[in-house]
């Protein structure tokens, strides 16, 4: 890394757009790197990097309402051996342990990701982490009262605790017999859908670590997705709402995640739509690596938000979309490849 404070400063501020994080916080991540690494570490573990892909199929699979920010996450703060989310509202917590915390109904699969516990509650976070695995989530941004709100909300919501096991009271520090079973199908390579999951899990957790460049480059106010099998790489397929005649496009967030530095390694292989977003009409990008382990499809929809969207929801959503385009701008490179894409 710059070993000059104004060069800190400049990769901070760049690094914060990507992360969400405060200038403090990512100007202090900056001065901890060593030299030479990247401004958005990667995971140093292979069980950190699977984790993180998960956690974002997860948050982009459950949403059940509308949030602030697209991902109903409002900053994440990556290091080499962990990550930590800051989630928006109680009720997007309670969204975000129901589909983390794992549990089990006789004769089904495990809902939430196998061997994941409560490890450490603090004053304003809960640690979670894989059993006997190097990994590290933190999910902060509620006092310790409003978690423990957030799981009775989980509980009297979506799960029956009468019919399920839940691994994570019952079994605190092993793994019950059912996610061993689980995970041992989820990490059989011998499998090619598995084998092509686990190939392509990087590009889940890089974007995880990048979940920011939603609402600070674009004017995004929704996003989910999924995950599924393409003829060579893993596809991570999102689609995102964005506000009609509010701010900068989907076209500056792909710009964005195709930053030589601060980006992911992926490409523009295809895109459809108008260049011209002002139009309002829908864009597609489809994103993918040198290797072709991995493909983000972004499908992208100006549009009214949905009348279920409450009114005040949508001008605080307003009042955070960036209105104008970031300092970098819009790489001439990427609106030539938009523009002739086929």
């Amino acid at each position: 890394m710059p070993a000059d404070e104004q060069s800190v400063q400049s990769v901070a501020l760049r690094r914060r757009r990507y992360t969400g994080e405060t200038f403090q916080q990512a100007h202090r991540a900056i001065k901890r790197l060593t030299t030479g690494a990247a401004p958005i570490p990667t995971p140093q573990s292979p069980a950190q990097e699977r984790l993180e892909a998960r956690v974002l199929l997860n948050l982009l699979e459950y949403r059940n309402l509308y949030t602030r920010y697209p991902l109903g996450i409002e900053a994440v703060q990556p290091t080499p051996d962990g990550i930590a989310l800051r989630v928006e509202s109680v009720e997007r917590a309670a969204e975000i342990l129901f589909a983390l915390l794992p549990a089990h109904a006789p004769g089904e699969e495990v809902h939430g990701l196998p061997g994941l516990r409560i490890v450490n509650r603090l004053q304003s976070a809960i640690e979670l982490q894989v059993l006997n695995q190097p990994t590290q989530l933190r999910l902060r941004g509620l006092p310790a009262s409003l978690w423990h709100r957030a799981e009775q909300i989980m509980l009297t919501k979506w799960i029956d605790p009468d019919a399920m096991q839940l691994c994570w009271r019952t079994a605190p520090k092993t793994w019950t017999s059912a996610e061993r079973e689980h995970m041992t199908v989820l990490e059989d390579d011998s499998e090619p859908f598995i084998r092509r999951c686990l190939r392509g899990s990087w590009l889940g957790s890089a974007l995880l670590r990048r979940a920011a460049l939603f609402h600070t480059v674009a004017n995004t106010y929704f996003v989910d997705g999924y995950r599924g099998l393409g003829l060579n790489a893993m596809r991570w397929v999102m689609r995102s709402s964005h506000a009609p005649q509010h701010g900068p496009g989907a076209q500056h967030l792909v710009a964005a995640l195709l930053d030589p530095v601060y980006g992911v390694p992926l490409r523009l292989i295809r895109f459809r739509g108008d260049t011209d977003e002002s139009s309002g009409s829908d864009q597609h990008f489809v994103l993918e690596d040198s290797n072709k382990t991995a493909r983000l499809e972004l499908h992208a929809s100006v549009e009214r938000p949905s009348e279920f969207l409450n009114p005040e929801l949508w001008k605080a959503i307003l009042r955070r979309i960036p209105a104008a385009l970031p300092a970098n701008g819009l790489p001439h490179a990427v609106t030539i490849s938009l523009g002739n894409a086929g």
